[in-house]
């Protein structure tokens, strides 16, 4: 059995991840955006149509990006260390009227373009995970909306409880997680997560390894928004108040904006090599919204 995976194989996903992330960037960016497409809101209460749009356009766009579980319960160990790039496929409401933008002034830079507003997520990512003692692990993992200039950075925790200590009762652990935007042109969103995870690990014939997983979560996300130009092709206008065409959007804050987010998934490790499926239904609770959301992941144990 190989216990260290070849040098040239995370160099050569490392590239291949690098690679699409440059061949998104290159493409004019159409899937960034603009904050004007919402309206200018009124008011900064909550039931302020364009207040409410803000609030549902980043819910969505956090629980596109925001790390998602994509591992069983169980730790890697005090020596371990994975690697692992991936690809999800994220929903979000594009016929509602936070994604279709105001007349004149859309959400998406495609649409400007004449291009479709898109349907779903592509969303890359990568993924590190560090064994630690006492069954635990942190990780670090980036993930980047195509076709953008978005990613969002993020880092988690993981304690398991129990790690199939006595055979066929389920792996239990707890994670944590936080993560940032970057890269948006007029926003910034954060968001909080905390999540207890089950799975049990079946082996085949000494030589695979199947962990079917499921999960559950809480995710918080905080929202605010820079200085917005109503008008940005007018400078004679610029100014603040009801006469002027700068404004903001009030804060979104974390307690404001809670989502439920359920994970079922299955690895299959072979040897150092681990695949990945998972799949990740998120509740936006305060508008009754459902989103899905479906990630494959390769990863290396080293």
């Amino acid at each position: 059995m190989v216990k260290y995976p070849p040098i040239q194989a995370i160099k050569g996903l490392s590239i291949v991840a690098a690679v699409i992330l440059q061949c998104s960037i290159g493409l004019a960016s159409p899937h960034d955006i603009q904050l004007r497409g919402l309206g200018r809101p009124q008011s900064n209460s909550l039931d302020d149509p364009a207040v409410n749009r803000f609030r549902l356009l980043t819910s969505e766009l956090a629980l596109a990006l925001a790390p998602k579980p994509l591992s069983p319960a169980e730790t890697l160990g005090v020596s371990g260390f994975e690697f692992s790039v991936g690809s999800s496929h994220a929903d979000i409401s594009e016929s509602y009227k936070y994604w279709q933008g105001q007349p004149g002034a859309p959400i998406f830079e495609a649409a400007i373009r004449d291009r479709k507003i898109p349907a779903v997520f592509w969303v890359p990512y990568i993924h590190l995970r560090k064994g630690l003692p006492i069954s635990t692990e942190i990780g670090i993992n980036g993930s980047y909306l195509a076709f953008s200039n978005m990613f969002m950075v993020g880092a988690d925790l993981k304690v398991a409880l129990h790690e199939s200590y006595i055979r066929w009762f389920p792996s239990i652990a707890l994670r944590g997680a936080a993560s940032t935007l970057f890269g948006a042109g007029d926003f910034v969103v954060t968001t909080g997560e905390a999540d207890i995870i089950m799975s049990l690990p079946i082996g085949i014939g000494g030589m695979v390894r199947i962990n079917p997983y499921l999960g559950f979560g809480l995710m918080m996300m905080d929202a605010t928004s820079d200085v917005i130009d109503e008008t940005p092709y007018d400078v004679r206008d610029q100014g603040g108040g009801d006469s002027g065409s700068l404004y903001t959007y009030p804060r979104m804050k974390l307690e404001e904006n809670r989502f439920r987010r359920f994970v079922i998934g299955t690895q299959v490790q072979t040897s150092f090599i681990k695949l990945l499926y998972e799949i990740d239904v998120g509740q936006i609770e305060f508008n009754k919204r459902t989103l899905m959301s479906h990630t494959f992941q390769v990863g290396f144990d080293a």
